[in-house]
């Protein structure tokens, strides 16, 4: 009985964290976040060099529509250049690039000729940039054409670092993960607060800038939009998410392609933490090690307390209908991602299908990056998702 009772008080705290890392978390910080004023940015008649900066690896897809929207961008043309950096592309991407640039001189192209990896590319550009803030954005993504003066505006706070965007999932298709909106909304949500907070654990990958003072080069198997934060707070900046800063970014379009990227995302962050491993310490970052544990490393321990959590149920089977009933749930939840392969449309009555399955891929990949990190799997070189 004493054993029982303790397996019992284990599984409930083992529960409540469980809770914490799912909804505690944002609660928390909206509370906190409530005592602190809502940003204002003003505009500002400054006018410094700008770079924008995208890595491109096989992208003739896109690289036309992307060209056309950074040529829309509102900016002095004496002031702005548009750095495209190819990964090694083996289909057009480099010709039609290197045509544009004929005829527009704000088009800087390189080529690497042997694959060194998204993280390269951005290197070799940041390096070749004249800009005194650096605008990374993604190929597959459109902007508004009056971004600069937004983002220049944020930067006027000698505080801030970096600045996110904020994430605007576009042209959802039949069979597109419903999840993953859903997932993107509720993270939108925390990057809100976590910027009234304090400062952002990590930006959005499609679209953020930087003060290239502060850029400094970093492992080839880090996140971008993970590492970089992380390196501006280190440096005593804040990083920042202007909300009307959008990035309109294609959703995936199948559970196949969201598996294989979010898989790729995670493994990349747990080795980012791992390298950053001190600003985990609350003794010496006290609010932001609370943020970086409660928005990512607990994220990825959250398939082993399921796990666990299940054991424990099945051991308590006895002891109470609760833990019955809790078993059930988690049987249910199970039947409902797997029949969420098979479920198609956007529809409420196929949401909770959709919804499951999202989770369970997301566990999926969890445990499938924490294998390649232990195992020692780098992923140097990249594919960009499907869109």
């Amino acid at each position: 009985m004493a054993e029982a009772t303790g397996m019992e008080i284990a599984f409930w705290v083992l529960a409540l964290l469980m809770l914490y890392t799912l909804a505690g978390y944002p609660v928390v910080l909206r509370f906190l976040a409530s005592f602190k004023k809502e940003p204002s940015f003003e505009a500002t008649t400054a006018r410094p060099p700008v770079s924008f900066i995208v890595a491109a690896y096989n992208e003739e897809k896109n690289i036309a529509a992307k060209l056309d929207n950074l040529r829309r961008i509102e900016y002095p043309a004496d002031k702005v250049e548009f750095i495209i950096g190819s990964d090694g592309s083996t289909d057009a991407t480099d010709q039609m690039v290197t045509r544009a640039a004929e005829t527009d001189k704000r088009i800087r192209f390189f080529r690497l000729d042997k694959r060194g990896g998204k993280i390269a590319v951005l290197h070799r550009a940041a390096e070749m940039a004249s800009g005194e803030i650096l605008i990374f954005t993604d190929c597959s993504v459109r902007t508004d054409p009056d971004i600069v003066p937004k983002i220049l505006a944020c930067f006027e706070d000698p505080k801030v670092g970096l600045v996110s965007s904020r994430d605007v999932w576009v042209d959802e298709r039949e069979g597109t993960p419903l999840g993953q909106r859903d997932y993107i909304d509720y993270e939108m949500t925390i990057r809100r607060l976590e910027s009234r907070l304090n400062s952002l654990v990590s930006a959005s990958g499609s679209f953020f800038a930087v003060r290239k003072e502060l850029f400094r080069p970093y492992g080839s198997d880090l996140a971008d939009d993970f590492a970089l934060p992380l390196q501006v707070y280190r440096q005593g900046y804040r990083v920042i998410h202007r909300d009307d800063l959008i990035g309109y970014v294609p959703m995936v379009a199948s559970s196949g392609a969201e598996l294989s990227r979010r898989t790729r995302i995670i493994q990349a962050g747990i080795r980012t933490v791992i390298a950053d491993a001190a600003l985990l310490n609350p003794l010496r970052y006290p609010i932001f090690a609370w943020q970086l544990w409660s928005h990512k490393a607990l994220k990825w321990l959250f398939p082993f307390m399921v796990i666990a959590s299940i054991i424990m149920a099945i051991a308590l089977w006895a002891h109470s209908p609760v833990y019955k009933i809790i078993v059930g749930l988690y049987a249910l939840t199970a039947v409902l991602a797997l029949l969420g392969f098979a479920v198609k449309g956007q529809n409420v009555l196929s949401k909770p299908f959709r919804t499951a399955n999202f989770f369970l891929l997301s566990m999926i990949a969890v445990v499938i990056a924490w294998y390649r990190v232990l195992t020692g799997r780098k992923t140097q070189t990249w594919e960009p998702s499907h869109r």
